[in-house]
């Protein structure tokens, strides 16, 4: 179905408009699907991401710090959600000897079973392999280059 048949809109003025509402719809719709994936396990997106943040970055840990710099949603509160997520058991922290201000986030067995479990369930790449590799390829690209442009125009307009 078309963007125009799924929003019921005629037109639009111009393509350049029509890619920015379809991007946003776009993420809606998936955003709005793996919501309900994550609701059944007392999740939301924001805490997803930092359960995969901390996955990630293996058995060394990571700061808040750095949970905040790789979140998705540059938005969130990365503190207030590692500390909720410590407080479900998904999550522990542990002072770093050398800086005893600092704290590095670790899985906890619970945590890992959950987060591998998501990620291995996961409808978000159940809806990706839908789309053939050539595809996602094209699209990655022309959503980088996107991404690329609004940087670069916003850098030009700061000066």
């Amino acid at each position: 179905m078309t963007l125009e048949q799924e929003i019921h809109q005629e037109s639009f003025t111009t393509d350049q408009s029509k890619l920015i509402v379809n991007i946003i719809y776009t993420y809606n719709v998936l955003k709005g699907r793996i919501m309900d994936e994550l609701k059944e396990h007392g999740l939301t997106m924001q805490q997803y991401n930092v359960l995969r943040i901390v996955k990630g970055s293996g058995s060394e840990g990571v700061t808040t710090s750095e949970i905040r710099e790789r979140m998705l949603d540059k938005m969130s509160d990365a503190s207030r959600m590692v500390d909720r997520l410590v407080a479900m058991g998904l999550l522990e922290k542990v002072r770093y000897k050398e800086d005893r201000r600092l704290f590095y986030t670790h899985l906890t067995p619970g945590g890992n079973e959950l987060i591998t479990s998501l990620v291995k369930n996961s409808l978000v790449e159940d809806i990706a392999s839908m789309v053939p590799t050539k595809n996602a390829q094209q699209l990655n690209t022309l959503l980088d280059a996107f991404r690329s442009s609004m940087q670069l125009s916003t850098n030009s307009s700061d000066n």
